[in-house]
């Protein structure tokens, strides 16, 4: 097993878990950073996730990140839940079971993680800490049935009343920003 975490209370969480589990530990790898996680396949990942599981096919190894910054280590079991669910979907891939969350804390993952670990539903959905999302800022307006649409984020988009598919008859523009000064 590659350990690349230097947190004492998510080691002792992750030995236990694996022992509990009974999950191989040969072609293991755990870490506690988005960038070395990114690494390991090959992709950024968001920094919104709280934990993350992959079977890497190439190297026939599984990666697991435990996201300690997104953790809301107030909540007693915050930790505990974050690692003991991603060490689940490691088990279920080994027993054949591929299938990903169907409603995150709300599915059967959620609730194998809680007989496993004794904690509630809501422990094991408030666990992570409130994403900051931008405020919608932008304004933007079809040419063709005034329709308006709220954005994040200044582009280019057509409106999706007027046509399923992209369409440059149909671009929406920018009619409002509430961000200006």
């Amino acid at each position: 097993m590659l350990l690349d975490v230097e947190d004492e209370e998510t080691i002792h969480l992750l030995l236990h878990y694996v022992v509990r589990l009974s999950l191989p530990t040969g072609h293991l790898k755990v870490t506690t950073s988005r960038a070395t996680y990114g690494g390991w396949l090959g992709r950024s990942i968001p920094s919104t996730y709280g934990g993350a599981y992959a079977f890497l096919t190439r190297t026939k190894e599984h990666a697991v990140l435990i996201h300690l910054e997104r953790i809301d280590r107030s909540k007693p079991r915050a930790l505990e839940v974050v690692v003991a669910e991603e060490l689940v979907h490691m088990r279920d891939r080994l027993d054949g079971d591929l299938r990903r969350h169907a409603k995150h804390g709300h599915d059967r993952i959620a609730h194998n993680v809680a007989a496993l670990t004794g904690a509630s539903l809501d422990e094991i959905r408030s666990a992570l800490l409130p994403v900051n999302r931008r405020p919608l800022r932008y304004t933007y307006e079809c040419p063709t049935c005034r329709g308006q649409v709220r954005r994040r984020v200044r582009g280019t988009w057509s409106c999706s009343r007027c046509s399923s598919r992209f369409d440059r008859r149909h671009v929406l523009r920018l009619v409002a920003d509430d961000g200006a000064q």
